[in-house]
């Protein structure tokens, strides 16, 4: 395990300044995720985490030694890609073993080693099967054993559970976040699906062309994202977000005629309000923060999502709701939410106390 800092870290390609002077401190064994956009910089800053990149400036340490100048070998990194790269002659014992069989470790305690790993990631009854004869999920199982027989000080995942189905991608998230439980090695992990990174991250880093935007544990950055960026980022389904002003403390949403709500905000910098699809509550018009039609109902088996058009622009205001309530279509609908859950967003998309 090894706590990874970087300073003033940035890249360039060509004229293309692809990351920006980053700084980020990651605690021993704690579990990164980078998360943002694709093209927005997430995997090249993994690249030179690991040294697979060069950088113009800054500094990498791994426990507290400079490593920046050191080839992927003598970081001491394991890295697990978003394609398995296995051998496709060698059986999975082989593969998990490789690394260690090319040191020229005593073929007693390589078997005992890969013996251990295997017992870790469920691959016992695998040993002798080749790459094309196992799945995606037992592919990438026996591609992280071979990061982890070499005992690396830290773990650098990049997207590795892209190439799977979906119920795949659920059952390795849990393989993943069962295996940091238990080895407690640090790792970083690359990601666009807010998803993998809610429910595997101890902290997340959200990036955007090049910079960190905001840094915090899951809870924080959906309950309190710093700017409307990551409000949007963070969260299934999205935050809603309405254009809006104030006159006389009262919050309207703009469109051809500004339609007022039964919102407070006396902050005259406001122009967007946002808030979240489980916190609104469909109530009777008298009673409403706001008033709409509902236009369409998305049913999900245990919940459903409703489209609600609330008269602005062409946004529509998704509520969630339980399954079994009835919601009438294109009837007039009354939302309530409560001001707490509000969030206020400045003409600079800064998210407002």
């Amino acid at each position: 395990m090894a706590s990874i800092k970087l300073n003033n870290i940035s890249k360039w390609f060509g004229e293309n300044h692809v990351i920006k002077d980053i700084n980020l401190n990651i605690i021993d064994g704690e579990f990164i995720v980078l998360v943002g956009p694709s093209g927005c910089g997430k995997s090249t800053l993994l690249r030179i985490i690991s040294g697979l990149e060069d950088l113009e400036s800054g500094k990498i340490l791994i426990e507290n030694k400079d490593v920046t100048d050191k080839i992927p070998s003598d970081r001491k990194l394991s890295m697990v890609f978003q394609s398995y790269a296995l051998y496709p002659h060698m059986n999975v014992f082989e593969n998990i073993g490789f690394a260690l069989k090319t040191s020229g470790i005593n073929k007693e305690i390589l078997t005992q080693k890969v013996n251990q790993v295997a017992e870790t990631l469920k691959l016992k009854l695998l040993l002798n099967r080749l790459p094309k004869e196992l799945s995606g999920g037992q592919k990438q199982r026996v591609a992280i054993g071979r990061a982890i027989i070499r005992e690396p000080k830290a773990f650098l995942f990049d997207e590795p559970l892209s190439n799977l189905d979906a119920s795949l991608r659920i059952e390795m998230r849990l393989e993943i976040s069962r295996l940091h439980k238990k080895l407690g090695i640090t790792t970083i992990y690359v990601t666009h699906d807010q998803v993998e990174a809610m429910t595997l991250a101890n902290r997340i880093v959200v990036i955007n062309e090049g910079k960190i935007i905001q840094v915090g544990t899951p809870k924080e950055l959906y309950n309190r994202p710093k700017n409307l960026f990551v409000a949007k980022f963070i969260g299934t389904p999205k935050m809603n977000v309405l254009e809006c002003t104030t006159i006389n403390g009262n919050v309207y949403f703009i469109d051809k005629i500004n339609k007022k709500t039964n919102i407070r905000c006396n902050n005259k910098d406001i122009q967007k309000i946002g808030f979240r699809a489980e916190k609104i509550i469909i109530c009777e018009t008298k009673k409403a923060s706001f008033i709409g039609y509902a236009k369409f109902i998305e049913y999900l088996g245990a919940e459903q999502f409703i489209y609600v058009d609330v008269g602005v622009k062409e946004n529509f205001v998704i509520v969630k709701e339980k399954p079994d309530i009835k919601v009438p279509l294109n009837q007039k609908l009354g939302l309530k939410i409560s001001q707490k859950d509000i969030h206020f967003f400045s003409k600079n998309d800064t998210r407002l106390n």
